[in-house]
C-alpha cells in the first residue's frame, strides 16, 4: 500500500528537482524527503530519480511516473480542500495587512475566490507599508501579514508565496534609446525612491548613475505608468506590477533584474490553532505554488 505522502512528495520533488526546496515546501526536514522517495522507489522496484552530487534529474520511469501522477494527486488534492471546505461551515473573521500594489495584484484575486468557498467567513484587508504590517501582526492587531521584508523576530513565522524582481521600464512608444538619453529621467514611488536607486546602483555604470533625475514621485505603480506613457519617463517597478500594461504592449522592460526577491505570508504560530487560520494559510500556499 501506498502511502499518500510519498506520492505528494514525489510530484513536488519531480517538479522542482530539489530536495532542500521540497523540504521547505512540505515544511518538513530534507532527510525526511529523501527517506519518503526512498520507500516509494523501494516499493515499485525502479528509480524514480538519477541523483548526483551537483543535481537531480528524473528517470525514463520518474518521467512516465510524474505525467500519470501529477494531475490525479492535484486532482485529490482540490478534491479533498473542497469537501474540507464545506464539511467545515467556517465562520468567524480573518484580519491581514499588505502593501498596497502587491496586495491588489496578487493577494485580493485570492481573497476573493477564498470568500466564495466560505460564504460564514469575513476577511478584512488593510493597505499599509511592509513595516507597518509587521509592527501590526506582532502587536496582534492582525492575524496575518503579505510583506516583502521580513521581521526580525523569533515569534512569527513567514512562508514564501512568491517571488518579484524590479524592472526598468519605458513607453513601448519611444523612440530614444537609454544609451542616447542626457538625462535619465525617472517618475518614483515615492521622493526618496530607495527601491528604483538600489537597483539602479547595481545596473547603471557610475557614468550613467550620474545622469538619473527624479522629475516626479507618486505612490501609485498604475499612475507611474500613466507618466512614463504621457511623459516619456522612466521607471522602476516590481514585474507583477508592471505586467498588465507589458500585456497589452504599452510599455517595454529595457533591463529586468536576475536578482528576486520573495513575497512572505506571516503570521504568529498560535494563529494556526484557530481552523480558519489555518485553512486561509493553506489555500494561499496552495493557490500562489499552483502558478
Amino acid at each position: 500500500m501506498f502511502n499518500w505522502n510519498y506520492l505528494e512528495t514525489f510530484v513536488i520533488l519531480s517538479e522542482n528537482l530539489s530536495f532542500s526546496e521540497t523540504a521547505k515546501v512540505l515544511n518538513t526536514a530534507q532527510p525526511a524527503i529523501s527517506r519518503q522517495i526512498r520507500l516509494l522507489e523501494d516499493s515499485l522496484g525502479y528509480p524514480l530519480f538519477i541523483r548526483s552530487r551537483k543535481s537531480v534529474v528524473l528517470s525514463k520511469e520518474g518521467q512516465q511516473l510524474k505525467v500519470q501522477l501529477a494531475p490525479l494527486v492535484e486532482e485529490i488534492k482540490k478534491l479533498f480542500f473542497e469537501r474540507q471546505a464545506v464539511g467545515s461551515l467556517l465562520s468567524g473573521a480573518i484580519r491581514i495587512g499588505s502593501m498596497q500594489e502587491a496586495g491588489q495584484i496578487l493577494l485580493m484575486p485570492k481573497i476573493s475566490q477564498f470568500l466564495r468557498i466560505h460564504p460564514d467567513l469575513d476577511i478584512h484587508t488593510t493597505f499599509m507599508s511592509s513595516n507597518q504590517v509587521s509592527e501590526a501582526v506582532l502587536k496582534g492587531s492582525l492575524d496575518f501579514g503579505f510583506v516583502y521584508r521580513l521581521p526580525e523576530s523569533k515569534t512569527l513565522r513567514a512562508y514564501a508565496l512568491t517571488e518579484d524582481c524590479p524592472v526598468l521600464i519605458q513607453s513601448a512608444k519611444s523612440k530614444v534609446p537609454l544609451a542616447a538619453r542626457k538625462t535619465l529621467e525617472f517618475v518614483g514611488y515615492r521622493e526618496d525612491d530607495l527601491y528604483a536607486k538600489e537597483f539602479l546602483s547595481r545596473i547603471l555604470a557610475k557614468s550613467e548613475q550620474k545622469k538619473v533625475r527624479f522629475r516626479s514621485s507618486v505612490n501609485s505603480h498604475s499612475a507611474m505608468v500613466q507618466l512614463v506613457l504621457e511623459e516619456d519617463l522612466l521607471a522602476v517597478l516590481p514585474k507583477n506590477s508592471a505586467l498588465r500594461a507589458l500585456e497589452k504592449n504599452k510599455i517595454k522592460v529595457v533591463t529586468e533584474d536576475a536578482k528576486t526577491h520573495p513575497l512572505h505570508l506571516i503570521c504568529h504560530e498560535q494563529m494556526l490553532v484557530d481552523k480558519k487560520k489555518k485553512i486561509f494559510r493553506d489555500f494561499l500556499m496552495k493557490e500562489f505554488r499552483a502558478k
